[in-house]
């Protein structure tokens, strides 16, 4: 609808998604930096029960620090709310009396 075809989307450069190279990659590193940081939860055993919770701690600071770089501060944020969800749905489960301890 910009006036311009494929050939001249090819010559200047431009993705078509309009981000940069390695995009993927480093949603990806966000996603495995929340999992690391998440590991650092067995050092506090307990932690693990309020951890939708706890991982504000550590996400608030981490967001702070790579507000610049898009992709991992996506990553990061998916990371945070897939954590959020499946302690949702196991807190749901046990709540229910579906799945006892």
């Amino acid at each position: 609808m910009s006036g311009m075809n494929d050939g001249d989307n090819q010559q200047s450069g431009a993705k078509p998604s309009g981000k940069e190279p390695g995009h993927t990659k480093q949603v990806w590193l966000g996603i495995g930096l929340l999992a690391a940081l998440h590991l650092l939860l067995f050092l506090f055993p307990i932690a693990f029960f309020f951890i939708s919770v706890v991982q504000i701690v550590y996400l608030i600071p981490a967001i702070i620090i790579f507000r610049k770089k898009s992709g991992i501060l996506q990553g990061l944020l998916i990371g945070a709310g897939v954590t959020i969800l499946l302690n949702a749905a196991c807190f749901g489960l046990v709540v229910s009396g579906t799945f006892s301890l």
